[in-house]
């Protein structure tokens, strides 16, 4: 089955989740529209990245677990919602039949860890988390490192992984075992704020390269506090190297859509 994927271009405002989600859920319903089963957001993208500190990243910050969310039928994010993500994101997957993945600020349960992750979410609820373990820039200054391999999942017959931005590059060093090896998917979600430079980035392309698997591109763009993300870029690499970008416009949300 050849399964319609779509990779979602966006730049957040900074720690404004209720609008950013607002925005998010109409890029969704629009790719869901047409057609797109799997749809992937960028890193961070329901607030934003250029975090100062560990009590910045606090205020945004959710936890990740099923009863997060419990959601209303309505959809709507009240102004006092302590954890509105997981109950949008549920809902949308819900309600337009479609599996998505989307990068959030996760505070770990029982502890007071915050994390760059990942989730994935399926129509049903099922989802899955990846904690991003290359940190870079502002991730220092308030999110641990992930330390643990990304999980792989199943999307209509597709094994589909997980990148959180710089894990692109497959290792932490040179002792870490690769964190994706031939064979292990079919396509990996790649939820980023790339930051200016060449397009399609060297890192993407090896990575297809050297794992035989094809590579959803979600990327920001624009500029925040201390960051400069450009004009983004974000496309589909197939395994052969082709690079699928029709739609992909420089500087503004867009949505570029391809299959494998």
């Amino acid at each position: 089955m050849d399964v319609k994927l779509a990779a979602i271009q966006y730049a957040p405002i900074f720690r404004d989740k209720r609008e950013n989600l607002r925005r998010l859920a109409r890029m969704v319903q629009e790719a869901a529209e047409a057609g797109a089963r799997l749809i992937v957001l960028p890193e961070l993208a329901t607030t934003g990245y250029s975090f100062m500190s560990k009590d910045e990243a606090r205020g945004e910050a959710e936890f990740i677990t099923p009863d997060a969310f419990v959601y209303n039928v309505t959809n709507t994010v009240p102004a006092t919602d302590p954890a509105p993500t997981m109950r949008v994101m549920r809902a949308l997957a819900s309600r337009f039949d479609v599996h998505l993945v989307w990068g959030m600020v996760e505070q770990a349960v029982g502890s007071s860890h915050l994390y760059n992750s990942q989730v994935y979410m399926s129509p049903i609820g099922e989802f899955a988390t990846y904690r991003k373990i290359n940190k870079w820039a502002n991730d220092h200054l308030w999110a641990e490192a992930g330390r643990s391999n990304p999980p792989v999942v199943e999307v209509d017959g597709l094994r589909v992984g997980m990148l959180v931005c710089r894990d692109v590059r497959d290792k932490v060093n040179d002792k870490w075992t690769d964190l994706y090896s031939p064979g292990d998917a079919d396509v990996v979600c790649l939820s980023a704020n790339w930051g200016k430079g060449g397009f399609p980035s060297t890192s993407w392309m090896d990575f297809v390269s050297e794992n035989k698997m094809a590579l959803v591109v979600s990327n920001r763009y624009g500029s925040e506090s201390n960051n400069e993300f450009g004009e983004g870029g974000i496309c589909i690499i197939k395994k052969n190297g082709e690079v699928q970008c029709d739609g992909l416009k420089w500087g503004a949300d867009c949505i570029v859509y391809g299959g494998l």
